[in-house]
């Protein structure tokens, strides 16, 4: 039989992968602790459009 070659990712696919979900994490773990903090961030409402 032959050795199969496995198709592993590169190290920093898998890093970079991590931190991702790791910032995602401790976003919720934030939100939770810390609601003020994201309270006064801004959300992107929408504004009326100046006639011109």
């Amino acid at each position: 039989m032959e050795t199969s070659k496995k198709n592993k990712p590169n190290a920093l696919v898998i890093i970079l992968f991590s931190l991702v979900v790791l910032m995602i994490i401790i976003y919720f773990i934030l939100a939770m602790f810390f609601p003020t903090v994201f309270e006064h961030m801004s959300t992107g409402d929408i504004q009326p459009v100046p006639n011109k």
